[in-house]
């Protein structure tokens, strides 16, 4: 699969990027991850927050590509589409899906279920996804970073 694919099957628009919108969600991310290393919030909500900070950092890289997730399904493919964009280890990618469908029961349906050691690992792949989204944005669009 491709992006295109993905733009055919309707999965994905075409998007326009700019330099202030890669600074926007940088400064969400960033956000994000200094509220997820709070340890005196749930571990649920540092989790959803971490996997927020994660899920922004998807959508930066989308955008960066000149994309932007459809409406259906739009957490999964940000998600799934960090396979495409920064070429993220599968691994990487599947435990950040499951972590989608964990912040989904936390948030609407059942509280508790997530360990402090959850959270941190969560807080840890977000942290080491900012560091990879970056690099790869300065080797692949220089011109989306500001100095």
């Amino acid at each position: 699969m491709t992006l295109q694919t993905w733009l055919k099957n309707r999965w994905l628009t075409k998007h326009q990027r700019s330099p202030e919108e890669v600074a926007d969600l940088l400064t969400i991310v960033d956000r994000d991850l200094e509220d997820a290393s709070v340890d005196r919030l749930s571990p649920d909500w540092r989790l959803s927050i971490a996997h927020n900070a994660a899920l922004q950092l998807a959508t930066l890289a989308l955008a960066a590509e000149g994309y932007r997730p459809e409406r259906l399904r739009a957490h999964e493919r940000a998600i799934q589409s960090l396979r495409l964009t920064i070429a993220a280890d599968p691994r990487l990618v599947d435990t950040l899906d499951g972590v989608r469908r964990k912040r989904n029961l936390t948030n609407y349906e059942r509280a508790g279920t997530t360990s402090p050691s959850e959270a941190n690992e969560v807080y840890r792949l977000a942290t080491r996804l900012r560091e990879d989204v970056v690099k790869w944005l300065v080797d692949r669009h220089p011109d989306l970073v500001r100095r």
